[in-house]
């Protein structure tokens, strides 16, 4: 079990409880969990000796209706999300980078049900009150919106920590070709870039002319060749510096 895997897995088990109430019926409280896990997982780093060191920033963005039914119940909403994420970090053997702390937001963007969230390093120099500034620098959530594919003259955007491709509609990148399997590769952030491995597919998956053996995750970069069963996709990075 992969470390996403194993966040995943505690997510599940830890929302049964209180998330399942407070979320109920809008939000799912295994999608929030999920994002949560991912965030973590995607903003890990090596710490001293084998320790691993977690982000202490969380920004939840929600639809605004979402927002205001959950404040509406009284639930002090960022204080569980606080202690859902200290026991993920302690059942996993890591610790936080810092003081750690929730922020909701709404963004009206955002339709029913729908979340977004980041996650980051920050720090308080100079004390610890309300009043100091804080510097933030926020990892995997800003650059996923950067990269997208090319097929030919079309182009999908890419942005989410999980891009499934595939023939099948339930996919993120629907490739319209009898080659390609229904459900044939996937591109998960992990660490700053995404990776590529194939889904059992069965015709298999490539990058840059090389096979992409079952369970291997291969990093990408700007200027890959993707092969899907003869398809060929390019890999895209725009420009610019990660949100501050």
């Amino acid at each position: 079990m992969n470390g996403f895997d194993h966040f995943e897995a505690l997510a599940e088990q830890l929302v049964e409880g209180t998330f399942e109430r407070l979320f109920r019926p809008r939000l799912h409280p295994g999608e929030v969990a999920r994002r949560l896990a991912r965030a973590m997982e995607d903003g890990h780093v090596a710490g001293a000796g084998e320790q691993v060191l977690l982000p202490n920033r969380y920004w939840v963005f929600l639809n605004p209706d979402d927002l205001a039914a959950l404040e509406a119940g009284g639930a002090a909403l960022d204080v569980e999300l606080m202690r859902y994420l200290q026991v993920l970090a302690s059942q996993s053997d890591a610790r936080f980078g810092g003081e750690l702390r929730v922020a909701l937001h709404t963004r009206a963007g955002l339709g029913p049900g729908q979340l977004e969230v980041r996650a980051g390093y920050g720090s308080e120099p100079g004390g610890t009150g309300d009043t100091q500034g804080v510097q933030v620098v926020t990892q995997s959530a800003a650059d996923p919106g950067r990269w997208s594919l090319q097929l030919g003259e079309r182009f999908f955007a890419l942005g989410e920590p999980v891009v499934r491709l595939g023939r099948a509609l339930s996919n993120d990148v629907i490739l319209e070709d009898r080659r390609v399997s229904r459900r044939h590769a996937q591109l998960r952030w992990r660490a700053g870039g995404y990776h590529l491995s194939d889904m059992g597919s069965s015709s298999g998956s490539s990058l840059n002319g090389r096979p992409v053996q079952p369970g291997q995750e291969v990093p990408l970069a700007e200027g890959d060749v993707i092969g899907l069963a003869g398809l060929i996709l390019k890999v895209h990075v725009r420009g610019g510096q990660p949100t501050a």
